[in-house]
Formats: structure tokens, sequence, C-alpha cells
């Protein structure tokens, strides 16, 4: 097996504790050839320090200010000398051979352009074996046991391996998302001009799950409903984000309000939870879904760019993907 280099690029924002864990593993890694880039959010629980003195090969970027997840990770990839660039969070305990089970399924097909691991919690049951998007989209994580690869969706950036050329033809991470769906949106894109996404079961890795974003939850879960939003509208043909967009709100946005108003007047609803409400990762509430509307029709002109730009290279239809069932309603 040859072993092109991989650069592993983690991003961490006051996370000295998690990363302690995370570069254990990284250092009991079989693979031969990669470098660890850390982009580091302005921390200042000592993160720098700890890094400079204990693990002095590691390249340290150091930003001015919490940037998010998407545009640290896009600066880490700028200076990254590797074929493959590989997302880590910083989160995670890996197992020796995580990187070599993944480029060697993506060493075997070019049209493979992004790998996920297998995530699993502590506990040992499964966190995540990738997303899967609906014709509505949205975004369902799969927590099925598998054993073989297979094509998802989406790869969870927690542990994504991708093609550096394939990121730059992509223009990387979006950053108008700032944290979360990122690794969905661009999965999805690598979809729409012809490269798979594949979950590497045999590459394994273990997550926390959230741990940099405690404290954060109505911030996160403002971010998640506004890029879903986003990616309804940009990464559908036209037609299509229209009716999806509006059959969205129909059937989910009525509902929330009548979820609010339960609430607000009586303390309490009588409605029980959809298969939607329980699959996404962090439900909104109706304030956070009127912000992130606004947010929507504040930025008409990101919005129409990116759409015409990502329908202008689209290679693959929304139709195709059905039928591939890479966008499905039933969960994998």
């Amino acid at each position: 097996m040859s072993f092109p280099k991989v650069s592993v690029i983690i991003v961490s924002y006051n996370g000295k504790a998690l990363l302690e864990k995370c570069l254990e593993s990284l250092a009991k890694v079989n693979y031969e050839n990669f470098e660890i880039i850390l982009v580091d959010n302005n921390s200042t629980d000592g993160t720098i320090e700890f890094i400079t003195k204990n693990y002095p090969s590691i390249i340290i970027l150091k930003l001015d200010s919490n940037r998010g997840f998407a545009e640290p990770n896009n600066i880490g990839a700028k200076i990254a000398k590797g074929k493959y660039l590989l997302f880590l969070n910083n989160d995670t305990v890996v197992t020796p051979n995580f990187i070599s089970e993944m480029v060697k399924v993506i060493e075997k097909d070019k049209k493979i352009a992004i790998c996920q691991s297998l995530l699993l919690r502590l506990d040992g049951s499964i966190d995540s074996s990738g997303d899967f998007i609906d014709q509505l989209g949205v975004v369902y994580n799969s927590t099925t046991k598998i054993n073989e690869i297979r094509e998802i969706s989406s790869a969870r950036g927690a542990s994504m391996l991708i093609r550096k050329n394939v990121f730059e033809e992509l223009d990387g991470f979006d950053e108008k998302f700032f944290v979360s769906f990122e690794d969905v949106d661009i999965s999805w894109r690598a979809w729409m001009i012809d490269y798979k996404s594949i979950l590497v079961p045999k590459s394994i890795v273990h997550h926390l799950g959230g741990q940099t974003i405690m404290g954060k939850k109505p911030e996160i879960a403002f971010h998640g409903f506004k890029n879903q939003l986003s990616m309804k509208i940009t990464n559908f043909e036209p037609s299509l984000a229209v009716r999806n967009t509006l059959l969205f709100f129909v059937i989910y946005g009525f509902r929330e309000l009548k979820i609010w108003l339960d609430y607000k007047l009586r303390g309490t609803t009588t409605l029980t939870s959809t298969n939607y409400e329980n699959k996404i990762a962090e439900k909104p509430s109706f304030k956070i879904i009127t912000k992130s509307i606004l947010w929507i029709l504040c930025n008409p002109g990101y919005l129409v760019k990116k759409q015409r730009k990502v329908n202008y290279s689209r290679k693959i239809s929304t139709k195709t993907l059905m039928k591939m069932n890479i966008i499905s309603n039933k969960i994998q």
C-alpha cells in the first residue's frame, strides 16, 4: 500500500482537555505519512502552550477570534500539503488504523471524493454511520450498524477525509455556515458534480459529540436551522428549491407554531413528536426559526449567487440522486 500524504486538520476553541486525549490517540496511528494542523479559535485555556511544549511537530495557526468551524478548516486547508485533507473534531479518540482504512478505500476509486469513519460513542454504541438527506432537504443521522462500505448522502465532519483537489474545486466549506451542516453541504455539492461520499466502517473513531459547543445550544440551533434552510434554497434546482422550502414550512412550520403557542398559553402540548423531531440533531424553537428566516431574507445576494454557481456546475440532477437513493425519505 502506498502512503499519500494526509493533512489532519483540527479546529479547537478552549479544548485543551479534549485535545490531550485526541492527540494521544493520534500519536498511536500506524499511517506513515501525515501532518497535523491545529487551527485555534483564540483559546484562553493554555491550548497553544500545551501543544507547543508537548507536540512541537504540530503546525499551529492561531486566529484572533472564534470563527466557528467552516472558516478555520478552510484556513487550515490552504496550508495543507497532503493529497487528502482529514477534518477531525477535537473531541475524538481515534483508532490506530483509522487513516489507513479510509485511504485504502478512496485510493481504489477516483469517483470517491469523501470518506467518513464509523463514529462510536464512548459506550460503543453508534454515534453516526453517515447522514442522509430526504426529498425536502431535511438531514437525518443514521445509527444503523454497518459492516461494509456504503454510499451515504453526506459524511460527518467529526472524521471526514476528502481529496484536496475536490475540496478546492468546491471552494471548501461554506463560511456563511459558521458551524453546523457545512459537512452536509459540501458532501451534497460533491454528489452534484459526480463524486461519491462513502462510509468506511473499518475506520473507527470514538466521538464524545458536541463537547466544544456545550453551553451554546441556542446559537448552534440557530446556525443549524438557517443552514438547513440555505441548503434547500441553493442545492436544489430553482423550481424544487421553492417547492421544497414551502412544503417544509407547511408540514413543520405550523406545527412548530402550535407547539410554541401551547407552551406559552398552557405550559404543555398534546402533540406527540414526529419522525423529523426525533431525528434532527437540534430541534429549534419558534424564536430560532423566526431568526433563521430573517437571516435568509437579509442575505438574498449570497443565496442567489451560490445557487447559480451550484447549478451551473451541476452534473447530477436531484431526480437522478433520488433514483440513486442518495436523496431519499428512507432512513438507512
